[in-house]
C-alpha cells in the first residue's frame, strides 16, 4: 500500500550531494538559474560560448543579449545532438521553454528535452474538474495512453500540461483543456479558479527519457473547475485513453494502490487539504501534506 508521504518523497526530491553541483549562469542577468551534474559536464563538449568554472563549479552561458544567447545554447545543443553524445537527445521536441531573470524577464529559451541537463526551472498547468453532490465530491481524472513512456496507463489530473516560450499559464490551460478534454475554452474562463502553485524538484527516473538522475525544479499553476452532472468529459487526444469520474473514497483506494503518477497524487492531496477533506485531525502527517509541495525554490520565476 502506497502511503500519502511517499507520493511527496517520490515528486519532490534532491541529490544527496549538492555542493558536487555546477551552477548554470547566464552572462548578464544575475542568480543561479539551474544546476547541471558533473556527468553532464564531462559529456557535452562547451566551446566558445561557454565559461567553464571547475574550481567554483560554474557553467556561464555567454551572449551579449536574449537572441545571441539562445543561439549559443542552441547551437551547442544541436552539436551535440548530432554527436549523439547524451540519450536525452532522442527526445526532441523543437519545443522552447522559458528561463526567466531576477525582474521576471525572459533571459533563455531552451529546448525542452535539454531543460533538465541544466536544471533549469520549468512550468506547467494543471486542471483538477469536479463535481460536488449531495453525496460528495467527485474528480474527473484522465488515464494516461498504455504506450506512453512516462506513468502509462496510470491516473493524471484532468487536464495538465507544460508551458512552452510565449504562452502565459492561462492560455496553456485552454489549450490543453480543448485539446485534452474538449473542454469549451468559454466555460473555462467564466468558471475556472486559480488554486496557487505546487512547487518541487524531481530527479528523473525509469519513467523519464534520457539520462537517470538529473534535476527538474518544477512550479505547476493549479486551477480547479465545478462542472454541472450534464457535463461528461471524454478525452480529446490519443494520449488520454479515459477520463472518469471518481469519488472521494474510490480516490484514496487509487492513492493506496499506487494508481496515480507521482505529481498527481500530489495534487490530489493539495485538493483534499483546500476542501477539508483531510484535516489535522484525521491526518497524522497533514502538516507535511499541506505545506511540503508549497515551498519557494531557489531560482527566479516568471
Amino acid at each position: 500500500m502506497k502511503s500519502y508521504t511517499d507520493y511527496l518523497d517520490e515528486c519532490d526530491q534532491f541529490p544527496k550531494n549538492p555542493e558536487l553541483l555546477y551552477k548554470f549562469l547566464i552572462k548578464g542577468p544575475d542568480g543561479t538559474f539551474g544546476h547541471v551534474l558533473p556527468n553532464i559536464i564531462q559529456a557535452i563538449s562547451w566551446g566558445i560560448h561557454w565559461e567553464l568554472d571547475h574550481e567554483h563549479r560554474t557553467l556561464k552561458l555567454l551572449g551579449r543579449n536574449l537572441e545571441e544567447r539562445n543561439k549559443n545554447i542552441h547551437d551547442t545543443l544541436i552539436a551535440e545532438r548530432e554527436k549523439k553524445s547524451l540519450e536525452v537527445f532522442a527526445d526532441w521536441r523543437d519545443e522552447l521553454f522559458p528561463v526567466y531573470g531576477p525582474g521576471k524577464e525572459l533571459v533563455l529559451s531552451i529546448e525542452r528535452c535539454a531543460a533538465q541537463l541544466f536544471g533549469v526551472l520549468t512550468y506547467g498547468v494543471q486542471l483538477l474538474a469536479y463535481q460536488d453532490n449531495p453525496e460528495g465530491i467527485s474528480i474527473w481524472v484522465a488515464r494516461r495512453a498504455a504506450w506512453k513512456r512516462s506513468y502509462p496507463d496510470m491516473l493524471d489530473s484532468t487536464v495538465g500540461g507544460s508551458l512552452p516560450t510565449g504562452e502565459s499559464p492561462f492560455e496553456c490551460l485552454l489549450r490543453e483543456g480543448l485539446e485534452e478534454a474538449k473542454l469549451d475554452p468559454e466555460f473555462v474562463k467564466k468558471n475556472v479558479v486559480a488554486c496557487g502553485t505546487v512547487n518541487y524538484t524531481c530527479v528523473t527516473d525509469d519513467y523519464s527519457r534520457g539520462e537517470k538522475g538529473l534535476l527538474s525544479p518544477e512550479v505547476q499553476f493549479c486551477y480547479e473547475l465545478k462542472l454541472p452532472k450534464d457535463i461528461v468529459l471524454a478525452p480529446g487526444e490519443a494520449a488520454v485513453s479515459e477520463i472518469v469520474l471518481l469519488n472521494v473514497e474510490q480516490l484514496k483506494v487509487a492513492l493506496a494502490k499506487g494508481e496515480f503518477a507521482p505529481l498527481t497524487g500530489c495534487l490530489i492531496l493539495d485538493f483534499f487539504v483546500r476542501h477539508g477533506i483531510l484535516t489535522f485531525e484525521n491526518e497524522p502527517n497533514y502538516i507535511s501534506i499541506a505545506s511540503r509541495m508549497h515551498k519557494p525554490l531557489d531560482l527566479a520565476t516568471i
